[in-house]
């Protein structure tokens, strides 16, 4: 019978701890899903995943310690004590996922020669901020920072560019490179294509791509498209309007 009614007891503590847990986890993912990742980025960085682990991990396992720990038979004051110490591991443990979320975050969207590039915080040396120009020098806390990449002013940074995107170091990734979005709109012009001629070209996604114009707001003919890419992937397009303004996407490859 004490048993019985130890883990009746457990089992209430557990359930509250729960609804708590839940509740901040709701919140964390407004924070995540809203602020930090919205469509398309989650997808392409492929955060969602990983983030429902950690939230997964984060709410189970506090309820969980405070199923074993519970007892009618403590003191009010240990009690206390040990859902404390269960409250602040698990904050920890929320707050370093919540960390490794944010630092890895979209926080650029560069045009780069031919495709817009998604490039996340952690992509970024962030001593070189510093020599980006004025207005460029820190990262948004939410949404990305629109900018282009230059292109290279003599023949000895132009080797010197060739080096280290070989490395992994692309443009998109320097911000003494970055210009606004604006000084470059006559060259995404150039690149940009009718969006028209991706639903002929690939007819299989034709359906995807007049969605999303309809979403967009726009009529196909009235779109061009980039290619939209990531460390992660290079299978989605950028719709863009007159103004080189990007109004939508699609998960189709644009090369």
């Amino acid at each position: 019978m004490k048993v019985l009614n130890r883990w009746k007891f457990a089992v209430r503590w557990a359930l509250c701890h729960l609804f708590l847990s839940a509740v901040v986890a709701l919140i964390s993912a407004v924070l995540v899903f809203q602020y930090w990742y919205g469509m398309p980025y989650r997808e392409m960085l492929g955060v969602g995943g990983i983030y429902v682990l950690i939230l997964i991990v984060d709410v189970v396992c506090g309820p969980i310690m405070t199923l074993v720990l519970a007892s009618p038979t403590k003191l009010h004051r240990e009690m206390r004590l040990d859902i404390a110490l269960v409250g602040i591991i698990q904050a920890a443990a929320l707050v370093y996922g919540l960390n490794v979320v944010w630092s890895a975050r979209p926080a650029v969207l560069a045009f780069e020669n031919d495709r817009l590039v998604v490039v996340a915080a952690n992509e970024i040396t962030h001593a070189e901020l510093a020599g980006a120009p004025s207005g460029f020098q820190s990262l948004p806390f939410s949404g990305v920072l629109k900018v282009a990449s230059r292109q290279p002013r003599d023949n000895s940074e132009f080797l010197r560019s060739i080096d280290l995107s070989l490395a992994g170091l692309s443009p998109a990734l320097r911000p003494s490179w970055w210009l606004p979005v604006s000084a470059q709109h006559t060259q995404m012009r150039a690149k940009a294509k009718p969006l028209a001629e991706l639903v002929e070209k690939r007819p299989d996604h034709a359906l995807d791509l007049q969605s999303a114009a309809k979403r967009s707001g726009y009529p196909v003919n009235a779109l061009t498209y980039l290619p939209l890419t990531s460390s992660k992937t290079k299978d989605w397009v950028a719709l863009l309007n007159s103004s080189m303004e990007m109004v939508g996407y699609a998960p189709v490859e644009g090369f």
